[in-house]
């Protein structure tokens, strides 16, 4: 018999793989969420599942007390940034792990978190707050063209994107105001585009598991098609990298768990770009645990269930993931050869998201992707030769629908 409850706040690109940890340590998985079938990478999984408002504390907390009264909970999480806080608050009213629900907060409010890296002398692109499209175009006016729009909340690249121009603005904020990832946006950053490399900082807790590379799509969307973990860096900027980001870790009171910062490197050093109060999603935590032997997954588990962790290095190798991508709408029509593609050497992972005939709708966002490979080796070239040798087995193309 599972030991304990382990209670998920809605599910991320990596839910499984938490799902399967949890198992794996004696834990019941239970997924909350608001709709049973948002995630399709849970399809296989079997796993307990309750509908309720998950953005509403006054029903999780009966939604939790329900679950408590059948068998002990052993701890709450959410492997999303977005139902980090609300995770954070019933773990405080059950007594277990978390943590500090205000400062995960005032860390997903991108405009609070912005203002506290800034005063706190961290780099960071210009940026001012907008409601309306006439003080969108004239803040965008101000910083200098191009810019980012953004809403102030949300993840996974939904409603970034880059404008060249007034008319570009407008018709971004207009969109964001009319639709919303998650319910309508009524805040909005007009932010300044940083030129340079994009890198991730994945950490738990002070403790810097590493810098991954990203690499991103076509603009001016923000969608990543790769990651590369660890970043190939040279020592002077991976040592300035890590002691930002755990500097900007403690200025905003994260201080427990695991948080995903994004960043860019110009000539004036890191520029941080947004702190997710969370783990890195797009199977980033697959990567650190092929290149360093950290299952970081299950040392989460651990420690939401109040388990002593262990983040020591076991190997030093490296890891990619790279997404197909196909840029267009449409049905899918596949020519891959998934057998040829796993058997190449140091492939780890071939995964496509979408069947024969399944229709590929264009959101600017990680919706976009319909499959991967992850490939892990000694050396970046060796990985690069894998992958491209995978990514020639799967081929497709989009057909008009």
């Amino acid at each position: 018999m599972p030991d304990g409850k382990l209670v998920f706040l809605e599910s991320s690109t990596t839910g499984h793989l938490f799902v399967r940890a949890a198992r794996h340590q004696g834990l019941c998985p239970v997924l909350v969420t608001s709709g049973s079938d948002r995630y399709r990478n849970l399809a296989g999984e079997a796993i307990d599942t309750i509908i309720a408002d998950t953005c509403d504390i006054a029903e999780m907390a009966l939604v939790c007390d329900e679950l408590q009264s059948q068998a002990p909970i052993a701890g709450i999480l959410s492997t999303s940034g977005a139902y980090a806080a609300m995770a954070a608050r019933l773990c405080h009213r059950l007594g277990l792990p978390g943590g500090d629900h205000q400062a995960i907060d005032n860390c997903q409010n991108k405009f609070l978190q912005r203002g506290t890296l800034k005063n706190a002398g961290f780099l960071t692109p210009a940026y001012e707050l907008v409601h309306s499209i006439p003080s969108a175009v004239e803040a965008a006016t101000r910083i200098g063209f191009p810019v980012i729009v953004k809403p102030v909340i949300g993840s996974g690249s939904t409603g970034v994107r880059l404008c060249l121009d007034s008319g570009d603005v407008g018709e971004q904020v207009a969109h964001l105001l009319s639709t919303g990832s998650e319910g309508t946006v009524r805040e909005i950053l007009i932010e300044e585009f940083i030129v340079g490399p994009e890198y991730s900082v994945e950490t738990v807790g002070d403790v810097v598991l590493g810098i991954t590379r990203k690499h991103l799509g076509e603009l001016p969307y923000f969608v990543e098609v790769g990651h590369d973990f660890p970043a190939l860096l040279r020592q002077v900027d991976e040592a300035s990298i890590a002691d930002t980001v755990v500097s900007a870790l403690d200025a905003l009171h994260l201080h427990w768990g695991p948080a995903h910062t994004e960043l860019r490197l110009d000539e004036r050093g890191p520029v941080i770009i947004e702190v997710n109060p969370r783990m890195g999603g797009d199977m980033i935590p697959e990567l650190t645990r092929l290149a360093t032997g950290i299952d970081v997954v299950s040392e989460t588990i651990k420690l939401v269930t109040g388990a002593k962790i262990d983040l020591t290095p076991q190997r030093r190798r490296r890891a990619s993931i790279r997404f197909l991508h196909p840029g267009a709408e449409g049905v899918v029509r596949w020519a891959s050869d998934l057998y040829a593609a796993r058997a190449i050497s140091s492939v780890s992972e071939v995964e496509l998201y979408m069947a024969e005939g399944d229709e590929v709708r264009r959101h600017g966002d990680y919706r976009d992707r319909i499959g991967h490979v992850i490939a892990v080796g000694e050396t970046q070239n060796q990985i690069e030769a894998s992958l491209a040798n995978a990514m020639a087995h799967l081929q497709y193309g989009i057909e008009a629908s």
